[in-house]
């Protein structure tokens, strides 16, 4: 699997088995609110009933067709990809039960295999020519271009007839703020994939090699200079016993911003919240109350004088310019780095794969800590997604994408859920596969994983599981396994779900107010569409340069001035204009 902010899906454990590219992309009875949606405009509501406007005849949310209907979507999967015996992207649970039960058959019209960049390519391809799949997954900025090209379908109607009330109540979660953020000009031109969206679960901790703390003598990090120490120290003191020198001490990638061994976390440190991925970071500013792009503010150049620092002491990996994140994950799966930056979901991978390999290796979580004797606070985008599911314009049965929805929803969350062939399987050999990531369309309750953490934890010292249901059980059982040794295959839910776990680390967070939100939720602006990408690369660039010596840390100044002036002072007064019309 991989590692980047993509692979954060569903119960969010982050190996998703494929990452699905497919071709489209209140209250519980709230009645149209009429409230201002992305950019400024209208967004009328989305939620009504699942009544048909045949003579008031109930509608089935997930009616089979027949006979079936053929729909087809492009696809992205990493080399790695697990899959239960005989089965593969296009073969699949999901697939198999998408024709049986509601009679659709899914045609991949291509796959892109290794990173995400090669999707990427592929998407701008399919894009360009015009020669859509009809059901597509797209980032917000793809989701723009398409609105703006009148490329996709309009599924105000399907959404309010078709969408299962189940489905309704957790999209309308928070004032209905995901469904705001796929609206344009009062329409739903999306639905929402909020398995990668925000919140608090996007929320970066610390990563450490524990069994490496204890053979050095060392304690958890409280202060950056303990980062700093412990970085030094797992290069320099031979942490792994061999009497070489082949570790260092910690973990970055090229991508820089990443949810597995990114810097966003280290930058948290310095009261810095730059940020990479579908979206950008802005935050506001208190003595004027406008939004400024987190990018160019002052306290970046403090983190990135701290990572160049590192870099000459050899404490990072002095190749990470040009190592992916399945690349960097080969360094931890061998045993060669012992701390870094990422999410809650990193347990799963690739720490787990190093736990397969060494049953001795020990890794935990810590929270987030501070340069000076401000606490640190963890940057979050707002629960809103990145990413979207549209249809394309023209598509005969453009409702299916709601009814694969609603399937989702009742098969991995549903009062009858079957988590066991749906989300997690057991193969012949006792080995956990993740199955859910093969769904097309897939959503994400809010609160899933806190209950889980509270109600597994809380039964593992009671010894009571009539609180837990099938996929909690499962946690339950694979918990005391690994705490026994008689199964390790899921040691990675410890540190997740665990007394001290992720978990724990990101309620604390919540209940301190250690969070900084993204005040920006948006679809992306006219000059964000135009020139985002080119000055997210000079971006990028920029900080490279400077933490591996190749650009003086004053090159920060040139880099944050030339942002202005390239576009960046027109996106800043477009977000403002939003933000305007947003929050009255």
């Amino acid at each position: 699997m991989t590692s980047t902010k993509r692979m954060r899906t569903a119960f969010l454990i982050g190996l998703v088995c494929t990452m699905t590219v497919v071709s489209a992309c209140s209250d519980k009875k709230t009645n149209n609110t009429g409230e201002k949606g992305t950019n400024g405009q209208t967004t009328e509501g989305t939620t009504g009933t699942t009544k048909g406007t045949d003579e008031g005849a109930p509608v089935d949310p997930m009616a089979k067709y027949d006979p079936p209907i053929e729909l087809s979507t492009v696809a992205f999967q990493m080399e790695n990809s697990k899959y239960p015996k005989g089965d593969n992207i296009d073969n699949n649970v999901w697939k198999r039960e998408y024709l049986s039960q509601l009679g659709i058959k899914i045609k991949n019209l291509w796959v892109a295999t290794d990173t995400p960049e090669v999707r990427d390519q592929k998407m701008s391809v399919t894009i360009a020519s015009g020669n859509l799949p009809d059901i597509l997954h797209v980032t917000a900025r793809e989701l723009q271009m398409l609105i703006d090209s009148d490329m996709i379908e309009d599924l105000t109607d399907v959404y309010n007839k078709y969408a299962s009330q189940e489905v309704k109540d957790n999209l309308n979660y928070n004032d209905g703020i995901m469904l705001k953020a796929a609206s344009y000009k009062g329409k739903l031109m999306a639905l929402p994939d909020t398995t990668k969206g925000g919140g608090t679960d996007g929320a970066p901790m610390i990563w450490v090699r524990t069994d490496w703390l204890d053979k050095l003598k060392l304690s958890p990090p409280k202060t950056m200079d303990d980062v700093m120490n412990i970085a030094r120290a797992f290069t320099k003191d031979d942490p792994d016993g061999n009497k070489k020198d082949d570790t260092f001490g910690m973990a970055i990638g090229k991508n820089v911003y990443d949810g597995f061994a990114g810097v966003e976390g280290f930058f948290s440190g310095f009261h810095a919240y730059p940020y990479s991925g579908n979206v950008t970071m802005w935050q506001k500013d208190e003595a004027t109350g406008q939004l400024v792009y987190s990018s160019i503010q002052p306290q970046v150049k403090e983190g990135l004088i701290a990572l160049n620092k590192m870099f000459k002491e050899g404490l990072l990996d002095r190749e990470f310019a040009v190592k992916d994140g399945t690349k960097v994950a080969e360094s931890v799966t061998s045993g060669k780095v012992g701390l870094f930056f990422g999410q809650f979901w990193n347990a799963s991978w690739p720490l787990n794969d190093l736990k397969q390999r060494d049953k001795k290796a020990e890794w935990m979580p810590f929270p987030l800590v501070s340069v000076d004797d401000k606490p640190a606070k963890s940057f979050i985008q707002q629960p809103v997604p990145d990413q979207y599911y549209v249809v394309k314009k023209g598509t005969e049965h453009k409702e299916a994408i709601v009814k694969m929805l609603n399937f989702y929803f009742s098969k991995i969350y549903g009062e009858h859920a079957e988590s066991s062939k749906y989300h997690t399987v057991t193969a012949d050999n006792g080995e956990k596969i993740q199955v859910f990531g093969s769904a097309i369309i897939q959503t994400f309750t809010m609160d899933t994983n806190i209950k889980a953490h509270e109600l597994v934890t809380e039964a593992l010292k009671t010894g009571d599981t009539s609180k837990l249901n099938e996929e909690f059980l499962g946690y339950y059982n694979q918990m005391k396994e690994a705490k026994a040794g008689t199964n390790l295959t899921g040691w990675y839910l410890n540190p997740i779900f665990g007394d001290n776990g992720a978990y724990a680390i990101l309620k604390n967070y919540n209940a301190n107010n250690l969070i900084v939100s993204n005040e920006f939720y948006g679809t992306p602006t006219p000059t964000m569409v135009e020139k985002g990408s080119f000055l997210k690369q000079q971006e990028f660039e920029a900080f490279t340069k400077i933490i591996m010596g190749a650009a003086s840390p004053d090159a920060f100044d040139k880099f944050a001035a030339d942002w202005k002036k390239l576009g960046g002072d027109q996106i800043t007064k477009e977000v403002n204009e939003w933000y305007a019309n947003n929050h009255k």
